[in-house]
């Protein structure tokens, strides 16, 4: 072991190890100019502080208690117009000691903020035209700027709160925002290497490394770029690009041809939108009825076809979900992939979601099937603690990846080549300018490894059956499904008072509503059959369960508060 670092192991549902001195700006500058060894820890009770299924994680141990450096209030406002008239030339923009000092003040504010994570709630409340005024009036003074970013910070929702469980978006790892930080000044671009080249090359490791984690095919390749949705557009402009019947559907249109994919009735919207996006109309989406569970009803995917082609359509591709969004179920990738093969369709698989449940050894068989999808998508922003956008789109033949997109752009790249050059990104790319993106994930490769990754996935589905566990002992509470991975839809019934089907879909609403309006939490809801269920993402590592039984309890006590509302004017 290193000299000065210490080991820190937890199981499941204890609190964190004493907080670590490590507030001082010194030790983030010094670890963000060295971007090596060991992953540090950050604030008080940072993530990598913790190891989520008994591993471990390094973290410095001897370094002597620094007092926390926030930014004093009167230090915010002094001179705050002298400061900011030292910035209205573009040399004082441009002027590193002013960004020192604005940055080092910077790194105190985020790193008290991460410390105080657990103490603040997870969704303060703002009327959009209350802050819209705000936002104006902050435009028409002269803030300091680290006023500004406080106010910035204060006014966010606050993912990296313990009781954020909400949208499938996860609490950045604060290394990754570090590595932001760097691109931020660096500006790298990836279309060309020439303008990107340690980017270029950080993203072809990135993809092989989650190549061999996901265990997909050796001869499999791929790219990142900004989001679930472009990459899903982007995989089935690869699918109609290999599997067009005739022609070249990229230089000459659709023409008589009618095509369709197939998809699950529960798919992400962004499925839907792709294929209107290409021009394929309503009749290019061709539902499968999903079972009691949500997921593909993979005994239809035949009758689909025929029933498609008979009405003059022609199927180019079938899409799994790994998972759905409103519930997390994740459909039969290898039944689906044998259906892919009977009928000659591209396999595309959304992942965007679920597929690093891929990295959890207890629940990997759900993607049973995963290798032989000719395309994949991953956000690493919902489940591998980067900051969005970061998705991965990978295909089962690297050279796939470069039939989507034939134009003529000689002042950047030459088009007409069957050169297969990886490293110049925009030749495979929807994007031109694209954002270093691969930074974020590499710094947690090369500082962490990759048993982060596997931890952090074990650590929040778990977390999610901590939880289904609490809802389905109490019994004024009910889960709609057992769910897969980190999602768990339930909805509040409380068994005293009888309630038909619309007044429970509006007790939930309401309940929901006035739960986030008293801001500790963050939940969100979703309607499943026509009903309405409350909706948890458990993407936060910080989320113990202390926590889950405490939203449970506000639950129970709004909920009977509303329930008495009501029984009064029976």
């Amino acid at each position: 072991m290193p000299p000065r670092y210490a080991r820190f192991s937890m199981p499941h549902g204890q609190r964190w190890a004493s907080k670590t001195p490590f507030r001082s700006s010194l030790l983030f500058i010094r670890l963000f100019r060295s971007m090596r060894g060991s992953l540090m820890c950050f604030g008080a009770r940072p993530p990598v502080q913790r190891t989520f299924s008994g591993k471990l994680l390094w973290c410095p141990a001897n370094y002597p208690r620094i007092k926390r450096r926030s930014v004093p209030e009167e230090q915010q406002n002094k001179g705050s117009t002298n400061y900011l008239a030292r910035m209205k030339s573009l040399h004082d923009l441009y002027d590193s000691e002013n960004f020192r000092t604005v940055g080092h003040a910077l790194i105190d504010q985020l790193a008290d903020y991460l410390a105080d994570a657990d103490g603040r709630d997870a969704n303060p409340q703002h009327e959009p035209e209350t802050m819209l005024d705000d936002y104006r009036n902050i435009l028409a003074g002269a803030l300091n700027p680290n006023k500004f970013f406080g106010h910035h910070i204060e006014h966010s929702l606050h993912l990296h709160s313990p009781r954020y469980m909400g949208h499938q978006v996860n609490p950045p790892a604060p290394l990754t925002a570090l590595a932001d930080l760097a691109n931020g000044i660096i500006n790298g671009s990836t279309a060309v290497f020439e303008m990107g080249s340690t980017g270029a090359v950080m993203e072809r490791l990135v993809i092989e490394k989650f190549v061999e984690l996901l265990e997909l095919d050796d001869s499999s390749g791929g790219f990142l770029t900004n989001g679930g949705t472009l990459a899903n557009l982007t995989a089935l402009l690869a699918a109609r690009a290999a599997k067009w019947p005739a022609g070249d559907a990229w230089s000459n249109g659709n023409g008589n041809i009618r095509p369709c994919i197939l998809v699950n009735e529960e798919a992400h919207y962004c499925v839907d939108r792709a294929v209107r996006i290409m021009g394929w109309g309503t009749a290019g989406i061709v539902n499968i009825p999903a079972d009691e569970n949500f997921r593909m009803r993979t005994d239809l995917i035949d009758e689909a076809v025929l029933k498609a082609e008979a009405e003059g359509l022609t199927p180019l591709a079938i899409v799994g979900s790994a998972c759905t969004t409103s519930t997390g179920s994740f459909d039969d990738l290898s039944a689906i992939a044998d259906a892919a093969t009977r009928h000659n369709l591209w396999f595309h698989v959304d992942g965007a979601h679920g597929a690093p449940v891929r990295l959890d050894p207890a629940r990997k068989h759900l993607l049973d099937g995963l290798e032989k999808a000719d395309s994949l998508v991953m956000d690493f922003h919902k489940m591998l603690m980067c900051p969005g956008l970061t998705t991965g789109l990978f295909f089962r033949k690297g050279s796939d990846a470069y039939r989507t997109f034939h134009q003529k752009a000689d002042y950047l790249l030459s088009f007409d080549t069957s050169e297969e050059d990886w490293y110049n990104m925009g030749r495979r790319t929807f994007e031109c300018t694209k954002n270093m993106m691969s930074l974020r994930v590499f710094s947690l490769l090369s500082c962490a490894g990759t048993s982060v990754f596997r931890d952090y996935v074990v650590r929040v589905n778990e977390t999610a059956q901590v939880f289904a566990t609490a809802v389905r002992s109490n019994p004024d509470f009910e889960l709609a499904l057992e769910p897969d991975c980190n999602i768990v839809c339930f909805r509040f019934r409380p068994t005293r008072v009888a309630h038909s089907a619309e007044e429970l879909n509006h007790l939930n609403t309401m309940l929901r509503s006035q739960l986030v309006s008293e801001t500790k939490f963050y939940i969100v809801q979703t309607k499943l059959r026509g009903n309405a269920y409350l909706r948890c993402t458990f993407t936060n590592p910080l989320t113990e369960e202390v926590h889950c039984n405490e939203l449970l309890a506000e639950l129970t006590r709004l909920g009977t508060g509303l329930t008495d509302f009501r029984t009064q004017f029976i």
